[in-house]
Parts: structure tokens; sequence; C-alpha cells
């Protein structure tokens, strides 16, 4: 199993996608989508069921666009938005501090 960019609960920003419209877009990630082959992936990538706080664009095989505001995203176009646990960050800048000003 390839390691995956997201996972459940996890907000995300779109990094690339099919449509350039796209980019950008925050999203939550919500379940691993239902059917792996609604859209037209790279072997080995994972879609997830995601909901964003405006539409997202999609494009039919005919053509034709539509716009939802959940649906369907790869995980390689994810990018998780995740900070340090809370805490860790000022943890590491006063231990930091202490050594520098130790010496």
């Amino acid at each position: 199993m390839t390691k995956r960019n997201c996972k459940p609960g996890d907000l995300a920003v779109i990094v690339d996608a099919y449509n350039p419209e796209n980019i950008g877009t925050i999203l939550k990630v919500i379940k691993p989508h239902w059917n792996q082959r609604a859209l037209t992936i790279e072997a080995g990538d994972f879609l997830w069921t995601a909901e964003a706080p405006r539409q997202m664009t999609y494009a039919r095989s005919n053509g034709k666009l539509y716009f939802r505001k959940k649906g369907p995203v790869p995980d390689s176009l994810l990018r998780p938005i995740r900070g340090d646990p809370l805490g860790a960050d000022i943890a590491t800048g006063v231990k930091k501090f202490v050594e520098e000003t130790a010496t």
C-alpha cells in the first residue's frame, strides 16, 4: 500500500488539478470514495470523498462540466494542512533558547 498524503478529517489544499480553477481550494477529507474508478487517476493513487466550501469543477467524459461542493479528489493532488501537536513547536523553541543561552 502506498503512503497517502491525507487521512479522514484532514483539512487539505488542492495543489494540482485537471480543472485549474480547483487549484487552491481548501477542503475537508471525509472518507475513502466508494468508487475508486470515479475519476481517471494514476495507478496506485487513491480517491477521497471531500467537501469544500465552494463548488469544485468536474468534467464528464462527454466534455460537459458539472459543479459540486462534495465529490471525489485524488490523494496525490492534495496536501494536508496540519500543524505540530499542541505545544510541540513551543517546547522545541524553549529547549533551543535554553541551550543557546546556557553557553
